[in-house]
Order: C-alpha cells, then structure tokens, then sequence
C-alpha cells in the first residue's frame, strides 16, 4: 500500500517546475525594464509582476505534487496539441503587424481550437470569427488600439 503523504505526482511537479521555468525568464527579461513603484509602475512592473504570480502558481502546484499520488495511466503524449499552440503563438509573434488585428486573431484562434481533438473544422471557424470580432471591439472600438484592423498585406 503506497503512503499518499510520501508519494509522489511526476506530473505535478513537472508542471510546476515548468512554470517557474518560465516565469524566470520572464522575470529576467523584465528587469531589462524601468520597474517605477507602485504609483509610478514603469513597463517592466506588470510583467514582473505577473511572472510573480505564475512562479507562485508553479510552486503551488509542485507542492501539490509531493502531497499527491499519481495513480493514473500514463497517456501519449498529445503531440497535435502541442504543435498547433506553439505554430499559432509562432505566427501571432511573426506576423501580427503585417496581417493586422482581425486576420491575426482569427488565423491564432482558428490554429489553436483545432489543437483539441473535440473541434471540428467548422467549430474551430466559428470560434475564430466569434474572437475576431470580440477583438475588434474591445481594443479597436472600446480601448482605440492603434494595431490596424488589416495590415499591409492586405492593401490594395
């Protein structure tokens, strides 16, 4: 009989681990900022800030993984998932100024639903033209974002 106080999640602590991992080096590249104070929050305070929290998160988690047994089957690895989220993150870095706003999100959004399993081509359009739209109007309507709407792939 395994000692649920004792054993270990490899899953958990792996996630964990990998979030600290990655707000480490956000955290680093935020210090490459003016950080400001409270009041006064210069460009690098948010990020810092947020790689705070996700690192808070990971340590969380990895504790968790200690205090809990893994007594799941292990599953494959679900290799689609993981390429199609990198791929659409890849695009969005690349060409977000040249596709503008509305493409980018739909082109992104469209990449990763189909990353699951569960959506089909159709529901993955839907979605995508769904947070197109969305996107448009809270940061082209509500907020005045200066991104275009359509990049200069798209002139004519």
């Amino acid at each position: 009989m395994t000692n649920t106080v004792t054993s270990r999640s490899r899953r958990d602590i792996t996630a964990g681990l990998i979030f600290i991992v990655i707000a480490a080096g956000f955290a680093v590249e935020a210090m490459n900022y003016q950080l400001g104070t409270a009041l006064r929050m210069g460009p690098g305070f948010m990020p810092l800030m947020l790689a705070g929290g996700l690192a808070g998160f990971g340590l969380l988690i990895a504790i968790q993984g200690f205090r809990r047994h893994d007594d799941t089957v292990s599953e494959p690895v679900a290799w689609r998932g993981i390429l199609l989220i990198c791929l659409a993150l890849a695009v969005f870095g690349y060409a977000a100024r040249s596709l503008g706003l509305v493409p980018i999100v739909a082109l992104c959004t469209f990449l990763s639903a189909l990353a699951s399993r569960n959506n089909s081509i159709v529901s993955a359009l839907i979605m995508a033209a769904a947070m197109s739209a969305l996107c448009y109007l809270i940061f082209k309507i509500g907020l005045g974002i200066t991104l275009p709407t359509f990049g200069p792939v798209f002139a004519l």
